[in-house]
């Protein structure tokens, strides 16, 4: 299926496997290559050498490894007495873990540092913490009722057990993402609302300032915010677009390097959906989806400012 100006990657593992990666050209999975390769621009038939031997994974890079079957271990194992301590081996709610990665940082500060900074330690503090429990958890879920015996797998236990996996994996990061804003927009005092209702029943993640605000008339339009979280935007980022009828123009959260192309920048534009993304992640891209994003701190200044310049009998509890 390759086609001439497509990306090809190969990749020299530490166990002596090689790796060969085919990105089609303008993709979202040729972008994450790239930043994940640390590959510049390259040109049509180029061919160059990247030493990443040195390199340390964060929460991003470690995702795209695993999502192309490669397993990505934590090595540091400091939480895990603690977490065992606490909880045992069954998971904590999204808020208990999200709370837990928060305090193991005592060094952030989400009152004042840089809010780009925060959500990004807070993101790969929760990664990190949740793959170690997760293993621990595994382990111990099996050698309790393993789903092998004498070389025969229980086709049925096996099912279940892998489907409880997938679907936790899947469910926590981007609930865990949207506590992790709400605890900074916390922490600066913001007026918002998070999974407020609007038109059709539809939930936005978070409404600035109120739902009430945001039902009456009076209410000017124009102080009004939306804000969606996504860890990685895919084709979902269409359902914002009608999420709140009266904000015309929305923002959405993302935190995925390589995730935006241009082709879907063009489909974000015509849908008035404006990309919102820590610095580091914004500093990903090219110059060009750099112009039209916007970065979390800057977001919240905005806000800021509009709680600032809003008069007292237009603040709605």
């Amino acid at each position: 299926m390759a086609r001439p100006g497509d990306l090809m990657c190969f990749g020299m593992l530490r166990d002596n496997r090689l790796l060969i990666i085919i990105a089609q050209h303008d993709s979202t999975a040729e972008a994450q290559a790239k930043w994940l390769f640390g590959i510049d621009d390259e040109q049509e038939g180029a061919f160059r050498f990247h030493d990443n031997t040195e390199r340390e994974l964060d929460a991003f890079g470690a995702q795209i490894f695993e999502a192309l079957g490669i397993n990505v271990e934590v090595r540091d194992d400091t939480y895990l007495p603690e977490m065992i301590g606490r909880w045992g081996y069954r998971f904590p709610s999204n808020e208990e873990f999200a709370a837990f990665s928060q305090s193991s940082l005592t060094d952030v500060d989400p009152t004042h540092d840089d809010p780009d900074d925060v959500v990004i330690e807070y993101y790969d503090r929760s990664y990190l913490l949740f793959k170690l429990y997760e293993r621990a958890v595994i382990q111990h879920d099996y050698d309790a009722a393993p789903f092998v015996s004498d070389g025969v797998i229980d086709v049925d236990s096996f099912t279940s057990f892998y489907t409880s996996v997938r679907n936790r994996r899947m469910s926590r990061a981007g609930k865990v993402l949207e506590i992790h804003i709400a605890h900074i927009l916390d922490a600066r005092g913001i007026e918002y609302e998070a999974q407020a209702k609007t038109e059709n029943g539809k939930k936005p993640d978070f409404l600035f300032p109120s739902q009430a605000a945001y039902e009456d008339p009076a209410f000017p339009e124009e102080q009004l915010r939306m804000l969606a979280s996504k860890t990685s935007i895919k084709d979902r980022f269409r359902q914002v677009a009608d999420e709140a009828n009266r904000i015309r123009d929305k923002h959405l959260f993302t935190l995925t390097p390589g995730d935006v192309t241009h082709p879907k920048l063009a489909q974000l534009d015509e849908l008035h959906i404006h990309l919102v993304m820590p610095k580091v992640v914004k500093e990903s891209y090219d110059d060009l989806i750099q112009g039209e994003t916007m970065t979390f701190s800057r977001f919240i200044e905005e806000i800021q400012g509009l709680q600032a310049d809003r008069p007292q009998s237009l603040t709605l509890l």
